[in-house]
């Protein structure tokens, strides 16, 4: 009897493991999603209202140098790729108001092809004409 409930345990055990590392590979990539996004909202607003142009912030290697338009990108400046599998990291800005202006930093991932490892991330802050 205890011989079938050991094997009855090792089996939910051997069930359960994969469902475990997937759970623990998405909250690890949530994490980094959350700490590169936080970073480049610090790197916003060490720059400054006044310099929230593609020249500004590519002279301050914020964005990436490709596109030169909104949304700018920012995977190559970071090095997301070292932290996520296959990111898109974009930068965008919307009017919010006399003298303030909104950031949305976005980055999104997906895991190899046939593994459910993609995420969606996204942080807006106000930032505003001192």
């Amino acid at each position: 009897m205890a011989v079938f409930f050991m094997a009855i345990a090792m089996l939910i055990f051997a069930a359960l493991s994969p469902m475990a590392a997937r759970t623990s590979r998405m909250s690890g990539n949530y994490s980094q999603a959350i700490s590169l996004a936080q970073h480049k909202v610090d790197q916003l607003r060490s720059v400054g209202y006044g310099r929230l142009s593609y020249r500004e912030l590519r002279a301050a290697r914020i964005i990436d140098s490709y596109p030169t338009g909104l949304p700018f990108r920012f995977g190559h400046a970071d090095s997301v790729a070292q932290h996520l599998p296959n990111p898109i990291a974009t930068l965008d800005f919307l009017d919010a108001g006399p003298g303030l202006t909104e950031a949305i930093v976005r980055i999104q991932w997906t895991g190899a092809t046939g593994k459910s490892s993609q995420g969606d991330y996204s942080l807006k802050v106000i930032i505003a004409n001192d």
